[in-house]
């Protein structure tokens, strides 16, 4: 499983955030920057990114952002621009944590022992920072990030009533006889009703369980299993299959015959 760091930090005060994810693309990144809004309780007017291909493509010297990167900076109220190559001043408050990070707090990691899972290794970075770098006092500026933090909020935008939705979400349609959506190459059952409409698919960043949703209303939910071609069921949408398909007795269309079943989802 690759393992990502999303870095962020607040030019004056040098508070920051490291958030371990597993893919660098947009929504994960959207959800690093919700975070640490969260964290520090408010919305910077500027945020100055690298020029993440996630985020928008290069042009020469400009940097065009995406369309949902446009999207997410008007939700927040915030505008993004991008570092300039060369730009030591700016890229250089952000480059030198990542060193700590890579230099310190990773070997430290090691040596504690390997964090179980990502909210582990997440929790860990909190802790960590907390004790080793906004407790104490900056070199460059005499003071804790921590203390700083406090004078910077006052000059950050408030928080957006919603918080941004970062969580990966497509619609398919359920085929008209058999139960299931696809989703990564493996089959999940959804109740009879939905059979020949289309669903949408949700799954937060990092999360390995997966929402189906008809019309805005909850029908299923289910872990993401490993493999290819497995049919995950939910017992009570294959109850419902049986019932369905007595009531419409032996003369009543048949379900198409799956290749290869699973047992039902543990969770």
């Amino acid at each position: 499983m690759p393992l990502v760091a999303f870095g962020m930090i607040l030019s004056w005060s040098r508070f920051r955030l490291w958030w371990f994810t597993t893919s660098e693309d947009r929504h994960p990144t959207f959800e690093g920057a919700v975070r640490f809004f969260d964290q520090v309780g408010g919305v910077p007017a500027v945020c100055r990114t690298d020029r993440m291909g996630a985020l928008g493509r290069s042009q020469g010297r400009r940097f065009e952002l995406h369309p949902p990167t446009v999207g997410f900076a008007a939700h927040h109220g915030t505008k993004i621009t991008s570092c300039q190559a060369g730009d030591a001043k700016r890229k250089g408050k952000v480059e030198r944590p990542f060193r700590q990070l890579q230099e310190t707090f990773l070997p430290e990691v090691e040596a504690d022992g390997v964090p179980v899972d990502l909210a582990d290794l997440n929790r860990r970075a909190e802790v960590w920072l907390a004790e080793r770098v906004h407790g104490i006092e900056s070199r460059t500026t005499g003071e804790t990030p921590a203390a700083r933090l406090a004078a910077e909020r006052d000059f950050l935008a408030p928080l957006p009533r919603v918080r941004f939705d970062t969580d990966y979400v497509e619609a398919r349609r359920v085929h008209n006889a058999c139960p299931f959506v696809a989703i990564d190459a493996n089959r999940y059952s959804v109740p009879p009703e939905a059979l020949g409409h289309k669903v949408e698919i949700r799954r937060p960043v990092d999360s390995n369980t997966v929402e189906v949703r008809l019309a805005g209303r909850l029908i299923a939910t289910h872990r993401l299993v490993p493999g290819r071609r497995v049919e995950v069921w939910d017992p009570a949408h294959q109850a419902g299959r049986r019932s369905a398909r007595a009531r419409l007795g032996p003369e009543g269309p048949r379900s198409a015959r799956s290749d290869r079943s699973a047992g039902p989802d543990r969770r």
